[in-house]
């Protein structure tokens, strides 16, 4: 039996607070899984909670201020409630451990993101210990084989089938904090799978910091045929692909495997082949539109997301244009933009700033402005057609309205009645678009 599934907490309850993104989302369901086994129960409040954790995130600053910040508002409860354990895991537990010790001091544990199987042998460690870092630094062989997570409470659920990553991107801490890339086996990725079906879920979300460079005992490209074949999985989607892995193999798997979805979230960051090479995005401008063609010719249809970052360190105003050229020749459904904004440790940081705030803000607006156009233009093509929509819930406005999403990823509001169910997937006439989302009525 694994140390953490030893039955000694039995009564206790625990509270996750969750910073990041999906990556630390699914972490923190991967770790309460590891407590439940040992008997913990949820709680939804943190001042009733054994153990509070909060699992952070280094990607970027405001992350980092909110988690400090949150931490601030919760040690008091620990004065409260002397035995209250509290523990820090995540990205800024392996980053920022003295700045988190010194100003949380009440912080019992620290946890990395490769040593959440420690949870056990940490809390069987005796009365608090401050600052008791019981897990950080790498470990080049942790894939959490054999570890599953809670039981999602929806019908989409996150898979991870990759940690850490290779590529070394200037601006991005993720490799300092994660490490290198490690690929788990695929028999444990779809032992994963069929328990989550088991559970009710319909839609897998495959997730690795460049997911499509998984590599183990088989490709990528079988891996998403393998997941097509289980029966009940109805959508298969992956998040962050690397625009370097969509090879030919991959493209056809996708278009040939129905369950996966066609819509593709491939950060470009720049549109200036100068500017990817100097944040090392190991491709340039022509190859990143290369791939899109690969994607449309095999997937015509396609949906495709992005990441843009503005005013990168030394991007001349020419090399802002090219970004907005790019923007116009692949036209993307939507986009997470950002001014660009140094994060301590990695290489980025250390170039001078060139571009001043006031600019880097200006440049901003005027991506998004562009984005917004497009993101509208295209949902408003999407008008007439009929599509598959997955039920996920109702709306908080009405609870007759129910939200759902086409297979390309894009929200649809509707009313389908009071027989519908979280899960079930309806042909839906998609009649106007609102702002972000379309409207539409049961086919």
């Amino acid at each position: 039996m694994n140390e953490t599934t030893s039955q000694t907490d039995s009564g206790k309850r625990y509270y996750i607070e969750t910073y990041g993104c999906q990556m630390n989302e699914y972490d923190s369901s991967l770790v309460a899984g590891i407590l439940e086994e040992r008997g913990y129960e949820k709680s939804d409040l943190a001042e009733d909670a054994d153990l509070i954790l909060v699992n952070t995130c280094s990607v970027r600053e405001k992350a980092e201020d909110t988690a400090l910040q949150k931490l601030d508002s919760i040690a008091h409860l620990k004065r409260k409630r002397p035995g209250t354990r509290l523990g820090v895991i995540g990205c800024m537990a392996e980053n920022r451990r003295e700045q988190i010790l010194a100003r949380i001091p009440q912080v019992d544990l620290l946890l990395g993101p490769d040593h959440y199987d420690k949870l056990g042998s940490a809390l069987d460690a005796g009365a608090p210990r401050r600052g008791a870092t019981t897990g950080l630094g790498v470990d080049r062989n942790q894939t959490y084989e054999g570890f599953f997570p809670a039981a999602p409470s929806t019908v989409s659920a996150f898979v991870a089938i990759q940690r850490g990553c290779d590529k070394k991107c200037t601006y991005c801490i993720v490799p300092f904090t994660r490490g290198p890339e490690r690929s788990r086996p695929s028999h444990d990725i779809l032992e994963e799978t069929r328990r989550l079906v088991d559970k009710g879920v319909v839609e897998i979300n495959l997730l690795g910091q460049t997911v499509n460079s998984w590599r183990s005992d088989i490709s990528f490209a079988q891996l998403l045929r393998e997941l097509g074949r289980i029966d009940g999985v109805r959508r298969i989607r992956f998040t962050s692909p690397h625009p370097r892995h969509f090879t030919e193999s991959v493209c056809l798997a996708m278009a040939e495997t129905p369950a996966v979805c066609p819509h593709v979230h491939m950060p470009v960051q720049s549109g200036s082949s100068r500017v990817l090479r100097a944040m090392r995005r190991q491709y340039g401008r022509d190859q990143y539109l290369a791939i899109v063609e690969r994607l449309r010719r095999h997937i015509p249809d396609v949906a495709i997301t992005t990441d843009i970052i503005a005013g990168y360190p030394g991007e001349t105003r020419e090399e802002h244009l090219e970004t907005l050229s790019l923007m116009e020749e692949v036209r993307f459904d939507s986009a997470f933009m950002f001014a660009y904004s140094a994060r301590p440790g990695t290489p980025a940081a250390l170039e001078p700033e060139t571009i001043s705030p006031q600019e880097k803000l200006a440049r901003l607006q005027e991506i998004i402005e562009l984005q917004q156009s497009h993101s509208a233009q295209r949902l408003s093509e999407q008008v007439g057609r009929i599509e598959e929509v997955l039920l996920e819930g109702s709306s908080r406005r009405d609870e007759r309205e129910w939200i759902g999403k086409t297979p390309h990823f894009r929200k649809v509001l509707l009313h389908p009645g009071p027989e519908a169910r979280p899960g079930t997937i309806l042909p839906v006439r998609l009649l106007a678009r609102r702002g972000t989302v379309l409207r539409g009525e049961v086919a």
